[in-house]
């Protein structure tokens, strides 16, 4: 069974492959018994695939789809979705060969149900799918005129007329959602409705279509010479029935094909935002410095910047863009590039001015999002080992000095785009060998444990006591390790970045 719709079907499984291989996978196939059916480009690759979905046909296992490179969900679930659609065609190829054997009750009609169903099963859209659902409709019914309607929550109305324009399309609205309410068809002969629908419909008979158990589609057959009886009725319910497996499956491989488009997407954002990251961290003498970021999701809104020009003091920055997701990550890059070019381009830099000339330029962008960002920018002074640093409402931030206790740093100012006017100053702290700064986000106090007690500040201030004589990539990966235990699996509510900063010798 299933190599007889492989053989007839073969072009479409060679579309299908084709999309996998420029997908990434390295080959796709089709297996029953234990041997190959087909395969592109070469069997040995499918010897032990990465991913295997079977093809079902009335509870029975007739096959499986296989491909090799691929071992995603998104993918997985693709892979299903075609799965579904294979035994979908398996269940058309027995329905058709059913009904061949019962020409002999009802010959005509039979074999135009079987010639729907086969035209059907080339509509890849719904919008051809309803087209063809139409016109086949009123072959086979033998009317003169008729429209199908559909009207998915997530997608735009759709409405198909033959002859075009032929009724009012708010009268069309009006019959599918009388229909709805009724749950059944309706007949219609005179009436408001009917005249208001065209001047030339003398009869009508809508059905509507049931998809994922709500009415969200119709189908209306106008103009029968001799009106629309019994048989007529039954012969449109059977059509439809074709219609709606069809359009279902339809909207599942459409699904699933969009939110593999979305997570191509996403994935291409996360490289964007990783490449805007610093790729090499700056060499700076007096100072050892480690960062990382860790998005909760595949993008996020936290970010770190190096400004290292020669002849100039170093500057870096700290942010965290409130919300989450895309929206989060727009106004990151927004606000990283605000202050890189501030930090990189004004005259005689101080933290103090970099964020108040930041926060006058993104204050109508946020506020018309209604979103913020906190930030911190410090700049390392060389000749006396100081660090000049603004805060705008921007922690955790903790300053270690050597022999001493953490300490947290507070903010002087609200963040970035809450205020037309940054209220923030230029403070000092000493970096002198052993200093240690450590600039994070909020990912790390808030993270939860399965309990739902928070990480906090103290146990940040207690790892940073007890590692500040380490290396400032030891202390990094001791504060993200210990974040990580502290959750013990449970996934990560918040972007997660961290810069160390730790004086040593030149």
């Amino acid at each position: 069974m299933l190599a007889n719709v492989l053989a007839n079907q073969r072009a479409h499984f060679a579309t299908l492959a084709k999309a996998w291989l420029a997908s990434g996978a390295s080959a796709f196939g089709v297996w029953s018994d234990g041997a190959p059916l087909a395969y592109w480009p070469d069997k040995r690759m499918l010897d032990r695939p990465s991913l295997v979905v079977p093809i079902y046909f009335e509870e029975r296992v007739l096959g499986e789809l296989r491909i090799a490179g691929l071992s995603d969900l998104l993918s997985q679930e693709r892979l299903v979705a075609e799965a579904g659609l294979v035994s979908h065609l398996i269940q058309l190829e027995e329905d058709l060969n059913t009904m061949t054997a019962e020409l002999v009750e009802s010959q005509d009609r039979l074999l135009a149900v079987y010639q729907l169903a086969r035209s059907l099963r080339h509509y890849t859209t719904i919008d051809d799918t309803l087209r063809g659902l139409l016109f086949e409709a009123m072959r086979l019914v033998k009317t003169r005129a008729g429209f199908a309607i559909f009207d998915f929550a997530t997608r735009d109305p759709i409405v198909v007329q033959y002859p075009a324009n032929f009724g009012n399309e708010a009268a069309i609205w009006e019959i599918f959602r009388q229909a709805q309410v009724r749950e059944r068809e309706m007949s219609l002969t005179t009436g408001s409705l009917i005249e208001a629908f065209s001047t030339g419909a003398d009869n009508l008979c809508f059905i509507p279509i049931r998809i994922r158990g709500s009415f969200i589609a119709g189908l209306g057959l106008l103009n029968k010479p001799t009106g629309f009886s019994t048989p007529d009725v039954k012969l449109a319910r059977a059509i439809i029935d074709q219609a709606s497996a069809h359009i279902e499956q339809v909207l599942l491989h459409q699904e699933t094909l969009e939110q593999r488009k979305i997570q191509n997407d996403l994935d291409l954002a996360r490289r964007v935002q990783l490449r805007l990251l610093p790729q090499q961290l700056p060499s700076v003498p007096g100072l050892d410095i480690a960062a990382n970021s860790r998005p909760a999701r595949q993008i996020g809104g936290d970010f770190y910047d190096f400004i290292h020009q020669p002849q100039r003091p170093l500057m870096f920055a700290v942010g965290d863009v409130s919300g989450k997701a895309l929206s989060a990550a727009l106004m990151m890059t927004m606000t990283r590039t605000a202050i890189h070019s501030k930090a990189s381009y004004m005259p005689n830099p101080t933290p103090e001015l970099v964020m108040r000339n930041s926060n006058e330029d993104l204050f109508e962008d946020y506020l018309q999002v209604g979103m913020f960002s906190t930030a911190f920018i410090g700049q390392y002074q060389a000749f006396n080992r100081t660090m000049l640093y603004a805060n705008a409402g921007h922690s955790p931030v903790i300053y270690c000095p050597v022999g001493g206790t953490p300490q947290l740093l507070g903010a002087d100012s609200p963040p970035i785009g809450v205020l037309s006017t940054s209220m923030g100053r230029n403070h000092t702290i000493q970096m002198d060998i052993g200093d240690v700064l450590v600039v994070a986000t909020d990912g790390f106090n808030e993270a939860r444990s399965p309990d739902e007690e928070l990480f906090g500040y103290e146990r940040l201030l207690n790892l940073v006591a007890i590692s500040s004589e380490m290396s400032a990539r030891a202390i990094a990966e001791i504060l993200f390790a210990a974040v990580d235990a502290f959750s013990v699996g449970r996934p990560q509510d918040d972007d997660q970045t961290l810069v160390v900063i730790k004086g040593v010798a030149v």
